[in-house]
């Protein structure tokens, strides 16, 4: 049901926005014919008043008048010349059209008729010294213009129910596969949660009931405690990422102009506790001038999440090294461990949500590197797993850089 309404929606809106598109051609195509058609009445009565001579304060046409009279109006237009008491002193036409009253006082444009007789007529007093001694009519057919609104009014819309019946079929399979990936997605993401969230509860839960099956001693309700809140602190940490890796995913990250030494620098130095604790060390070796076009938090929890995948991997007396370099319109970001290095299986799931090497490792929670994918390729970059030449991790960031 959801697929059917998603494809009637987009169908329903793709069509609705073709007639829109449609009408407004239509109406510019009417507009422009009328802008055109009464431009040519006007340009025709100006040339063709310039022929009405006046005597004795009044019009007076003869033979050579009406040559150029009609030679101005041409094939297809008509008109008269009317002297200041409305008489017909010349005409193109047996029919002299009616025209309204007051309409030769100023230039006037007005239709007649209807149908296939409907016309555009443009009517202008005759002046001389400034003085009034006449009108001007002048008319053309404009049936034409209805006809070509009709013409094109047929072919926008057979165009429009043509495009839709296109635009339904490959809905029906685009949205078909979207919501087939969106729910397969959806299905293995609750499935995994659900799988990580029951460990934590379960050891909560036996904890619980252990302590409270018979009494004991307080040594033994602090040691219970702690665990239960150590598998709580596990399990607020495993939503968190949760909640990360779904806004990654489900939102194109805001992109500005960030320093991205300074987010090495300072992830760097969130490392060094871990790292420490291995008797290790972490190495940053970053430019002075060095940044891109990301979402500064969510670009650090990226970084952050790498180091910390490497921080984890390293060995007693393993050391990490943060780099940063420019490739051309890219930033590079480095970050490479004295550890094992990624196995072929690594290489290939390292990626993929709640993978872990060792089905049963205990540490984290197998989405930091999800996470960091999903927010790199979210701010329009990419990144790669690969082992150094001499052995170890490596994890390359690129963004895109900025000047």
């Amino acid at each position: 049901m959801t697929r059917t309404q998603l494809t009637a929606t987009f169908v329903a809106i793709m069509f609705a926005g073709l007639l829109i598109l449609a009408a407004a051609a239509v109406f510019t195509n009417d507009r422009t014919l009328r802008a055109s058609l009464d431009s040519r009445l006007s340009t025709q009565a100006k040339a063709a008043a310039v022929f009405a001579d006046v005597k004795r304060g009044k019009l007076a046409v003869d033979a050579d008048d009406r040559a150029q009279f009609l030679g101005v109006l041409g094939p297809g237009s008509a008109g008269f010349v009317a002297d200041g008491d409305g008489n017909v002193v010349l005409s193109s036409s047996a029919n002299v059209l009616h025209v309204p009253a007051g309409a030769g006082d100023r230039e006037t444009y007005f239709n007649a008729g209807s149908g296939e007789r409907a016309v555009r007529a443009f009517a202008s007093p005759v002046l001389r010294d400034g003085t009034r001694v006449g009108t001007i009519v002048v008319w053309r057919s404009s049936a034409y213009i209805g006809e070509s609104d009709r013409n094109a009014a047929i072919a926008f819309a057979g165009a429009a129910v043509a495009i839709a019946l296109l635009a339904l079929v490959a809905a029906h399979f685009v949205t078909r596969r979207a919501l087939e990936d969106a729910f397969s997605r959806q299905r293995r993401f609750t499935a995994d949660a659900s799988h990580e969230l029951r460990a934590p509860l379960a050891v909560i839960r036996a904890e619980a009931d252990l302590a409270l099956r018979r009494d004991r001693e307080p040594a033994e309700y602090r040691a219970a405690i702690q665990t239960i809140a150590s598998e709580a602190d596990r399990i607020e940490s495993l939503i968190g990422d949760l909640l990360s890796a779904a806004r990654a995913e489900s939102r194109r990250l805001s992109r500005e102009r960030v320093d991205a030494a300074g987010i090495v620098r300072r992830v760097s130095e969130r490392l060094r506790p871990a790292l420490a604790a291995k008797q290790g060390v972490v190495d940053v070796d970053v430019p002075a001038d060095a940044y891109v076009l990301a979402d500064q938090h969510a670009l650090e929890r990226a970084i952050m999440a790498v180091g910390h995948n490497a921080a984890q991997h390293v060995p007693k007396d393993g050391n990490v090294r943060m780099l940063v370099q420019r490739d051309g319109e890219w930033l590079e970001i480095d970050v490479r461990d004295d550890g094992p290095g990624f196995s072929d299986a690594a290489l290939a799931h390292a990626f993929d949500r709640f993978w872990r090497e060792s089905p049963g490792a205990a540490e984290g929670s197998g989405l930091g590197l999800a996470i960091a994918k999903s927010i790199v390729e979210s701010l329009g970059g990419r990144i790669e797993l690969s082992n150094g030449p001499q052995g170890g991790a490596q994890v390359r960031i690129r963004l895109p850089a900025a000047g």
